[in-house]
């Protein structure tokens, strides 16, 4: 009988639009679904503002400690600044008095060696007058037993003489016995001197061990140790803040994703099928790199590990920063691996792993430093990835020279030079020699924002550390010409630091750069690991 119902007719006043029993049945079912979701949601959004003012309040609270731990710790910081300007000038104090305690001490070595010397010289003539009286007191004995052997009128006529010389040795044995008197008297005065002088040189000794173990200098070295402790225990208390905050963070935007979308969609089930995968994306967005920074140490062939010698590890860490240490051939010592590629390859998976917004620090010796700078300027450099400070210490490249790092040949490998100059070595010269001025050095690219590079030409560590070397000229002339120097090219944007070092012939200069570079490089880093 429905069918007849008409819905809708033409009027004059236009047209009437007539619900019939299934339009409104449909109405009805719609308005139950709607309020059917309005209570099912309605727990979920009272319950959501007060856990979303509860990450609000736990967000603030852990904001304020890290303000609270950042500002002791650069309290500490200043205060342990303070303490270096105090152990600095006390040190300096220290020298100068040590200084002065050396020079008194060396006095006092010299009087007594003096006095020493005129003691021995006034025994010496003591004992020598000595042994005149006993000649002068033997020489009267043999007279008056002369004089006494003499019939008496020989007796008679020698008498005056004999006489004479009595009363003449007599004298000279009073005069000499004075003069020993006096040789005595000085010695003693001069023994007396000496023994002042050992005294005085004991409480020099003796103030010089107190000014060794300073009790001030000791104290300030105290705080400093305790400073230190307090510092990195705040940072361990600050990074432990920071991951929290970060999973709060992440909570509360989950939560006020799920209330957004309970608000505008039409019942639970699109909150939780249209939640799943665009707030793990936005997490993931939000995610901070799980170090502050990365450093990469890089050892060479003839210092295996050089950690040993900078002694970096603790101390970087300390910075909530991770320290790497790799060979140039791989991040495990390989000795299979004669060339950088495998190094190159793993550096390539761990820096693609690392989050872009991480300080990337890398610090290699020999042929680490040709190993870090390859990785800086073809690796970092094709995945676009900023590298904040690369140090190199006297970087070698293939074959250990100098001149296949500084210079990129692509042709072929420079040859070994010889420092003879003989017809053959003359020869290879003159290829190593060609092969630099065919060459264009290496350029450091803008990837890298500070480069710091020290090298040497006093002794092996490259093969080609020589300054000259024989070569056969054009003309057929033998010329002496310099090897492949140290500096590279660099991008104008880089801040760069690049220097040959002297350190002197017959001594070890490769590692002996590494030792330098051990006190220069944590200044450096300061900047870049804070």
């Amino acid at each position: 009988m429905y069918k007849n119902n008409i819905n809708s007719h033409p009027m004059n006043s236009g047209i009437v639009h007539i619900e019939t029993p299934k339009t409104a049945l449909f109405a009805d079912l719609v308005f139950a679904c709607l309020f059917m979701c309005l209570l099912v949601m309605m727990p979920t959004l009272s319950v959501a503002a007060p856990n979303i003012n509860s990450y609000d309040n736990q967000v603030a609270q852990l904001t304020k400690n890290l303000s609270a731990d950042n500002a002791k710790i650069r309290a500490i910081e200043k205060s342990i600044a303070t303490l270096d300007r105090k152990t600095l000038g006390l040190r300096k104090r220290l020298r100068k008095e040590r200084t002065g305690s050396r020079t008194e001490i060396n006095k006092a070595k010299r009087d007594i060696k003096r006095q020493t010397n005129e003691i021995q010289r006034l025994q010496i003539a003591i004992r020598l007058i000595e042994k005149d009286i006993l000649l002068t007191a033997r020489d009267t004995q043999r007279s008056k037993e002369y004089y006494k052997s003499l019939n008496p009128f020989k007796r008679q006529l020698e008498a005056g003489t004999h006489k004479d010389k009595i009363k003449q040795n007599k004298r000279n044995t009073a005069q000499m016995r004075v003069e020993k008197t006096t040789l005595t008297a000085e010695s003693n005065a001069i023994k007396a001197e000496r023994k002042s002088a050992e005294k005085q040189l004991l409480a020099i000794g003796k103030k010089q061990q107190n000014e060794d173990v300073d009790p001030k200098l000791q104290s300030i070295l105290d705080q400093q140790k305790r400073k230190t402790k307090s510092i990195a225990k705040l940072r361990k208390t600050v990074r432990k803040n920071k991951s929290q905050l970060l999973a709060l963070k992440s909570k509360r935007k989950h939560l006020l994703d799920q209330i957004n979308l309970a608000n505008s969609a039409p019942a639970p089930a699109a909150i939780r099928s249209n939640l799943q995968e665009p707030v793990s994306q936005q997490v993931a967005s939000q995610t901070q790199p799980e170090f502050s920074s990365y450093v990469f140490a890089i050892s060479g062939e003839l210092a295996s590990n050089i950690e040993d010698t900078l002694q970096l590890k603790s101390w970087v860490e300390s910075y909530e920063a991770t320290y790497i240490q790799a060979h140039w051939n791989g991040f495990e010592d390989n000795a299979d691996n004669l060339s950088t590629d495998h190094f190159k390859q793993q550096f390539e998976e761990r820096l693609s792993a690392i989050h872009p917004d991480a300080n990337i620090i890398l610090i290699g010796h020999g042929r680490g430093g040709g190993a870090a700078i390859e990785a800086a300027t073809e690796v970092a450099s094709k995945l676009n990835r900023a590298i904040e400070f690369l140090a190199v210490i006297d970087p070698i490249g293939d074959s250990n020279l100098r001149a296949n790092i500084v210079y990129n040949n692509t042709s072929s490998q420079c040859v070994t030079p010889k420092s003879n100059s003989e017809n053959d070595d003359r020869i290879i010269n003159t290829e190593y020699a060609q092969c630099i001025k065919d060459a264009q050095r290496r350029k450091i690219t803008s990837n890298i924002k500070h480069f710091y590079n020290r090298w040497q030409k006093d002794s092996e560590g490259p093969l080609d550390y020589h300054r000259q070397i024989a070569i056969i000229d054009n003309n057929g002339q033998n010329i002496s010409v310099p090897t492949a120097t140290g500096r590279f090219t660099t991008s104008s944007a880089i801040e760069s630091d690049q220097k040959r070092v002297f350190v002197g012939e017959g001594k070890d200069a490769h590692i002996a750069l590494l030792a330098q570079a051990s006190k220069a490089l944590p200044k450096l880093l300061l900047k870049h690991l804070r």
